[in-house]
């Protein structure tokens, strides 16, 4: 009866009907335990983030990683997965140093139990050198990133989404470092690969932003307004017109007008 009533919470969830998946949940949990009841403290915190409720979130993902280190052993995919799910919690919450150690002891599991080309270790270095590019650790989140791009290749190709978030992820890195003129091809791949898999993505959005962006720091304005009316667009066509991200495309976006428009 709970796995009937969990997969129809996950159904509201994947509706973003909220509320009615939070209450069922909260209903539900107490009747839950062992492996159920990880599943759902994992529900409850999709809600919660998804909510922007991110201490409830980051205090439940705690609970949670209790659970599992009593009931998994300590070298298993399950608590692998429950500490990936801490560490992008802390993540999106904005505490990366925090999140660190939770990335790395998932990592550090999966090397263990993981064939070495197996795609799940290449996506837990990739959150992991995120992480590490949010506290401002270039130099070793750009040797993650190289050594991730090399893994997404070898095991989905070059045209894949994890060289893409690579590709992206490696021109922040770039521009940070104040290399703009060597993000610009890196950013023009991943968007290429982003259209082309994603299509009208928010993922692909963000890219035609930081394309852009990286551009308009060149001076070439034209090209940047072109990438980013690109992106204006394809957040509104997403319905995301609270994004900041779409704020951010619009502000450069006229400060590339300013520039290549000749007053009258």
């Amino acid at each position: 009866m709970s796995q009937e009533a969990l997969s129809q919470i996950r159904t509201l969830i994947a509706e973003r009907n909220f509320d009615q998946a939070e209450a069922s949940l909260r209903g539900l949990l107490p009747a839950l335990d062992g492996a159920e009841k990880i599943y759902g403290l994992d529900l409850l915190g999709d809600i919660l983030r998804k909510t922007q409720r991110l201490e409830e979130a980051c205090a439940l993902g705690q609970q949670e990683l209790q659970c599992a280190r009593t009931l998994y052993a300590s070298e298993t995919l399950a608590l692998a997965n429950v500490l990936h799910n801490v560490a992008m919690t802390l993540d999106c919450a904005g505490k990366f140093a925090e999140a660190i150690p939770y990335a790395e002891e998932e990592v550090a599991i999966l090397r263990k139990t993981l064939k070495d080309d197996d795609k799940r270790l290449a996506d837990a270095l990739l959150a992991l050198a995120k992480h590490h590019y949010e506290q401002g650790h270039f130099a070793l989140a750009r040797d993650m990133l190289d050594d991730c791009l090399l893994r997404y290749s070898k095991i989905s190709g070059r045209k894949s989404l994890g060289v893409s978030a690579c590709l992206n992820n490696q021109g922040r890195i770039l521009e940070n470092l104040g290399e703009n003129e060597a993000a610009i091809p890196l950013y023009a791949e991943a968007c290429a690969i982003r259209q082309e898999l994603l299509g009208t993505h928010e993922d692909t959005a963000f890219t035609l932003l930081n394309y852009g962006t990286a551009l308009a720091a060149l001076g070439r304005y034209r090209e940047a307004a072109e990438q980013l009316l690109a992106c204006k667009d394809m957040y509104l066509a997403l319905g995301l017109e609270d994004s900041p991200y779409l704020q951010a495309a619009r502000d450069n976006l006229m400060l590339c007008w300013n520039k290549v428009c000749t007053p009258c």
